[in-house]
């Protein structure tokens, strides 16, 4: 009768958990298999950081394999920089929403620039559309830094949550200003 490999391995992972360190060669009698079997599942485990190959002299024993501190600030880390990231693009997306009609050809950040220096009013389209233009040109200038990033570190993330906070206060500015042309 064949047997279901992956019932199989995950016995021995339930074996190993309830025993918390159990050597190999007890493992392949109390699951009734061969110790090559065992170690070939146990070698696979151990890659997957679900369980953990120690030695004690040359006998090799099965743990479960414990996650550091480190590794749980790291995740948070991972997480929050996803949440980042999910909250610029979506500030991205809803600002596609919002369609303007202006004079001025902007094509550039400078183009804005110029349009703010020449044409300073709060009211009129163009300064709406620069508005517009600049809040995406940041948020996708952060997206690309955010792929670029090769070590994570909670400054890091303090610091970009503080830009996407920024981000935010300047699209409420923009959507306010938005609505007074209507």
């Amino acid at each position: 009768m064949p047997i279901n490999i992956a019932t199989a391995i995950d016995s021995l992972v339930e074996l190993v958990k309830t025993s918390k360190k159990i050597s190999l060669e007890d493992a392949a009698r109390k699951l009734d298999l061969p110790e090559t079997i065992i170690n070939e599942w146990a070698t696979f485990l151990e890659e997957e950081e679900i369980i953990q190959i120690t030695y004690k002299f040359t006998t090799p024993y099965l743990e479960v394999k414990e996650k550091s501190a480190l590794s749980d600030d790291e995740e948070n880390l991972k997480r929050r920089l996803d949440i980042a990231t999910r909250k610029l693009e979506l500030i991205l997306s809803r600002l596609k929403v919002y369609k303007i009609e202006h004079r001025y050809e902007i094509k550039s950040i400078e183009d804005v620039r110029d349009l703010l220096k020449k044409h300073p009013d709060e009211t009129s389209k163009d300064y709406i559309f620069a508005q517009k233009y600049f809040l995406e040109f940041r948020i996708k200038a952060l997206l690309d830094a955010i792929k670029k990033i090769k070590l994570l570190t909670p400054d890091l993330i303090k610091y970009l949550e503080k830009r996407i906070e920024d981000l935010e206060v300047k699209k409420i500015i923009f959507i306010k200003n938005y609505e007074s042309l209507k």
